[in-house]
């Protein structure tokens, strides 16, 4: 269930929160919550509030022992919705008062279900391993999540199989405020998710009725898979987000976990791994449905090894059958006897005929009683019983489905054929299908029959089922089964096996004929799974189940259930005729394409390939019509098998298929985009303003290729091949229209032209975005044109600290329309651009870590690899590393990363990042030396292989570490390769790099201290510290500052000028960030001025 709270700080003193009313919009607030989870095929329970729990004394993050309260804690089935799998079962669990023994847990420990009753009090107080754990006691052993401050999330998983009572109880309640709260989160839920809340609405469509959703909000036009799988993701992720911020505590359990898919566990692992997301999740499965293989069992396995990184726990609850002395203990106090022979007797029978499961148990009882067995004596006010009788007279039922059968035996006609008509819609069904389904099962028609007098029955029969509890409520016209043994029994009653199969086939079609073409489209899972019971399907209905299944292939990757669009498209194909590329050509070809890029998306290779070859040994399909596929095969290589040169040449070869040539051999790529960049000429606005969208389906689908393909030649460090595809594609978009890849081209062109002219590479970059705005669906690929514009362009012709809301924009618009690859190379570039703009160091080691561990956790490997030094080197400059010259500490260590990156795609650049960081930390920390070599090695190939900023600030601790060796030694080598450095700067400056001004003023006054010009020196040192500050530099106002400290110290022997430069470079370092290499300086230098500076003093520039 669902309720919702304010935080306390909004209610008035003394304010109770009133209960809600019948079909309030909490209640379908409600619903919507559950079906979040009941479109995998897990049942979901939302709750918030104040819990009290007993907790370990020996558990050291619990600040007293609590006990539960609660005597009989009932379980409610949350409101579903169909989806592509079916849905579980509800559970009830008993938790006496008293007599529950006190247990021992641990947090991320698991805990056996041994359902003993001997553990003592003293015992629990001890603690220990292996003491009694049962489904009456569960609350004892979790987490104190509701009273404690911690920012950390509670992750709990529970097992057992089924019956076993699971479901541990509506824990926390979340109510509505008022209508103006209610508003707020709603206007809170549309700000953060956007444009997303349309996707969220074909998920879950209850949410139309819970927010009002303005008409101008549309949904990005169709992408793939992955796309799709990533925008779904931060739909859910922001909605949570904004939940867990309006409420005190927010608890989500997830029932039946077994039957979920992939893309749910990569949802569940996104939200317990979200740091903005405090949550305790509580998730339930049946153990003997769920191996080593299973999803379920890797994510369990991952969060026990990520838990102390994540800052969550996790708790695993292993729930067995009770044995005779707990089924002893449940009959006592249920019945209010004292212990005795008859109660042990009648325990060992109970125990004898359901081997201590609870719902088997409770269901038993509850024959005993309608039966009479089990009697209320008025007169001797007590429950009696015959034990000789019990176990006479119920020796036939072997299982719990017995016994139901044979209670639904006792049942009106009516009443067993409704019980076996919903059984077959699935584990929950909505009133309406029933009330279309009837008339076409009775032979009737809608027509023949009253309306009114139908529903009437209808009504009289699900009424009578709650009471006789078969079934239970979700809302007024959705109702489920309490247990699936009901509705097992349901199914079996009065038929065989191969006699419901039939059944089931009559009830799909009866839907198909009685439903809407809507209403069909929203049960198409049910009818394709009823219609597809029977071995065989009848020739005159084969069409028409085949158009089915792949619709319900379809609506299945629209919600990125890969593992379900398996399985429909599969059943379609075991449809298709024998000559099925003639007959069947276009359905065929949908289907194999469907399924290809599921199995591509649940990462099954095998698979994959048996039917992408299928399609592509087809002579008669064109290869536009085979492109579909051969992405599929190149993405495979890139992304999953990591070979960007493999995905490079089968993207070659496909354009050659497509008609589109392009050479691969690299000297002529080479020759080729020699020609191009020469031969290219800049586009006037107007140009582009006049140009058409492009047409042509083959040319489109070479742009895709294309932009793709210039990912992997960037990726495998081909950059002949990388500038000769975006000319192409720029070339291309002028020549036939804008694509919606047209806009990335232009602005990866720009990058190219940025070795001749920046303010041309910056125009290049403007058309992009011109032809962004162009593009319907400009919105897919604006986080790729932002991140190249504002990383690799702009930062050379704008000031750099304008660049990083831009990038952080890319970021979010990247992750909201799926794109995680652009987003991560935002956010990887922001750190970048942070660090060169001198951003203040303590938030941006925060970021850095945050953003890491997204990439991590979204495998985004390229981009987690070379962002590594970067957090690293943030958060050396901050003091976290025993040595401040070695990459080593919280975020890496040097030696695991070179480890990591040997046999990975980047792995050219991430080791070259790892150099320039412990270059910068050479010049930083004064190990000129070293820090000279590593220039000297790596040369300027950084500036000439890639050209972003990182460029211009390693050029300048490239700088430092050769004027500090050439003054030092006199040695040529230093020289030659300080003034090289110096002058590329000049080149930078005059092209109107506004963001190096500084460092030419800086290099001019190193080159006059060189040559001993101290006159000169003393006039541009100071000059360069005040340009860097003026612009926003204060850290290199701060290197700067003792740079020129250290000259007036050394050379110039002017203690008292060089005191007060060391003093102001310490008031840089400390508004910088960078208290630890303040502490150095100070500790040094703080004998060339009497009174030290205070520590707190910082400097704002």
């Amino acid at each position: 269930m669902y309720e919702k709270r304010y935080p306390k700080e909004s209610l008035p003193p003394g304010t109770s929160v009133p209960p809600n009313s019948p079909g309030s919009a909490d209640e379908r607030m409600e619903s919507f919550f559950s079906q979040i989870a009941n479109w995998r095929g897990a049942r979901c329970s939302f709750s918030s509030g104040k819990v009290t729990y007993k907790r370990s004394k020996s558990n050291p993050s619990a600040s007293e022992d609590r006990k539960h309260k609660s005597t009989m804690v009932p379980t409610r089935r949350s409101t579903s919705t169909k989806g592509p799998v079916a849905t579980g079962s509800t559970r009830m669990v008993s938790v006496p008062e008293d007599d529950a023994p006190s247990l021992h847990s641990t947090t991320a420990t698991t805990a056996t279900a041994t359902n003993t009753a001997e553990a003592s009090e003293d015992d629990s107080d001890e603690g220990g391993e292996g003491e009694a754990v049962g489904s009456k006691n569960l609350f004892e052993i979790l987490p104190d999540f509701g009273n404690t401050n911690t920012s950390s999330s509670e992750v709990i998983f529970i097992s057992g199989e089924s019956g076993t009572g699971k479901l541990c109880g509506e824990i926390l309640e979340l109510r509505l405020r008022n209508k103006d709260g209610y508003k707020a989160l709603c206007d809170a839920i549309l700000s953060a998710v956007g444009d997303e809340i349309v996707l969220l609405t074909k998920v879950v469509p209850v949410l139309k009725e819970v927010i009002d959703i303005p008409d101008d909000m549309n949904a990005v036009a169709e992408q793939g898979n992955k796309e799709a799988k990533e925008r779904l993701k931060y739909g859910f992720l922001q909605f949570f987000r904004v939940i867990s911020a309006h409420f005190d505590h927010l608890v989500i359990v997830l029932d039946d976990l077994q039957w979920t898919d992939a893309m749910s566990i990569e949802l569940l692992d996104g939200i317990i791994g979200d740091k903005d997301i405090r949550t305790m999740f509580i998730g339930i499965y049946r153990s003997n449905e769920v191996d080593e293989a299973h999803y379920l069992s890797k994510t369990i396995r991952d969060l026990h090894a990520a838990k102390e990184k994540g800052g969550f726990e996790v708790t695993e609850i292993s729930v067995g059958n009770l044995d005779v002395s707990v089924c002893e203990e449940i009959l006592i106090s249920l019945l209010s006897v004292d212990p005795s022979p008859a109660s042990s007797r009648l325990a060992e029978i109970c125990h004898k005929r359901t081997d201590g499961n609870v719902f088997h148990l409770l269901s038993y009882l509850t024959m005993l009683q309608e039966e009479n067995l089990l009697q209320f004596h008025l007169g001797m006010f007590k429950w009696t019983w015959n034990c000789d009788r019990i176990e006479e007279e119920t020796a036939a039922s072997s299982n719990v489905v017995d016994l139901i059968l044979a209670k639904i035996a006792k049942q009106p006609q009516e009443m067993k054929y409704f019980l076996q008509l919903v059984s077959c819609l699935g584990s929950s069904f909505e009133k309406d299908v029933v009330l279309c389904a009837l008339p076409q099962m009775r032979d009737s028609t809608a027509c023949e029959c009253d309306m009114n007098e139908l529903e009437d029955e209808v009504d009289e029969l699900i009424s009578l089922a709650i009471h006789e509890r078969f079934l239970e409520s979700q809302s007024d016209l959705r109702f489920c089964w309490v247990h699936d043994s009901i509705q097992e029994a349901a199914l079996k009653q009065r038929f065989s096996e191969s006699e419901i199969d039939i059944f089931k086939f009559k009830l799909g079609n009866a839907l198909l004929q009685s439903l809407t073409e809507e209403d069909v489209e929203n049960n198409v899972f049910d009818i394709v799974n009823l219609l597809t019971s029977i071995d065989e399907c009848p020739e005159e209905d084969r069409a028409t189940l085949l158009g089915l299944c792949l619709k319900a292939a379809k609506k299945s990757t629209e919600l990125t259930s890969f593992d379900s669009c398996v399985i429909y498209a599969e059943r379609g194909i075991t449809l298709l005729p024998v000559e099925k590329w003639t007959q069947e050509r276009e359905v065929s070809l949908e289907l194999y394409s469907l399924i290809t890029e599921a199995y591509l998306s649940i990462v099954n290779a095998e698979k994959m390939k048996v039917y992408a070859d299928e399609v592509l040994h087809q002579s008669s399909l064109s290869e536009l019509e085979k492109v579909r596929v051969h992405i599929c095969i190149i993405s495979l290589n890139a992304g999953v098998m990591n070979k960007a040169r493999e995905a490079l040449d089968m993207s070659i070869d496909v354009l050659r298929k497509l008609g589109c040539k392009f050479p691969k051999n690299k000297l002529l790529q080479a020759r080729l985009a020699v020609s191009s960049v020469l031969g290219a000429k800049l586009p006037s606005e107007k140009d582009i303003a006049a140009l058409s969208p492009m047409e042509d389906e083959t040319r489109k689908a070479c742009m895709e290729i294309m932009v793709n393909a210039a990912t992997f030649s960037h990726h495998c460090n081909n950059i002949p091949a990388f500038i000769a595809l975006n000319s192409r594609m720029a070339q291309w978009t002028m020549k036939y229209g804008v694509d919606v890849y047209s806009a990335p081209a232009f602005a990866l062109f720009g990058m190219v032209k940025k070795s001749m002219s920046y303010k041309t590479a910056a125009l290049y970059a403007d058309r992009g975005f011109q032809l962004l705005d162009m593009c319907k669906e400009g919105k897919r690929t604006e986080s790729r044109v932002t991140y190249i514009s504002w990383f690799q362009i702009y930062p050379f012709s704008k000031p750099i600290h304008s660049t990083l809301k831009h990038l952080l924009r890319g970021y979010k618009v990247g992750m909201e329309v799926g794109d995680v690859e652009s987003a991560m190379w935002n956010v990887s570039q922001y750190m970048c651009n942070s660090i060169v703009a001198g951003k203040a160091l303590k938030p941006l080691a925060v970021d850095c870590v945050t953003y890491i561990e997204q990439m991590q956790m979204l495998k985004a490997d390229f981009t987690y690899h070379m962002s590594l030094p970067f957090a690293q080197g943030v958060l050396n400059m901050i003091g976290d590393a025993d040595d401040p010259l070695k990459l080593s500490g919280s975020a890496m260590i040097e030696e695991d990363f070179l480890a990591m990156i040997e046999s990975s795609e980047g792995k050219f650049w991430s080791s070259l990042h790892l150099q320039i960081f412990k270059s910068m930390m050479c010049s930083f920390f004064g190990d000129f030396e070293n820090g000279a070599k590593l220039a000297l090695e790596r040369g300027d190939v950084y500036e000439k292989k890639n050209g972003s900023p990182l460029a211009m600030t390693d050029t300048l601790h490239q700088g430092v570490s050769f004027y500090a060796m050439a003054r030092k030694t006199k040695e040529k080598r230093y020289i030659k390769a300080a003034k090289k450095v110096k002058n590329k700067v000049v080149t930078w400056v005059k092209k109107g790099n506004v963001n190096a001004v500084h460092y030419l003023s800086f290099f001019e006054a190193e080159e006059a201290a060189l040559e001993g010009k101290s006159e000169s020196a003393t006039e541009l040192y100071p000059k360069a510290i005040i340009s860097a500050a003026r612009s926003g530099f204060q850290h290199d106002a701060a290197l700067v500052s003792e740079r020129y400290a250290e000259y007036l110290l050394h050379d110039l022997k002017e203690n008292d000028s060089a005191g007060q430069y060391f003093q102001d470079s310490i008031q840089y370092y400390q508004g910088w960030g960078s208290d630890y290499k303040a502490e150095m300086l100070r500790k040094k230098y703080s004998y060339l001025w009497p009174d030290e500076i205070p520590k707190d003093i910082t400097v704002n520039a």
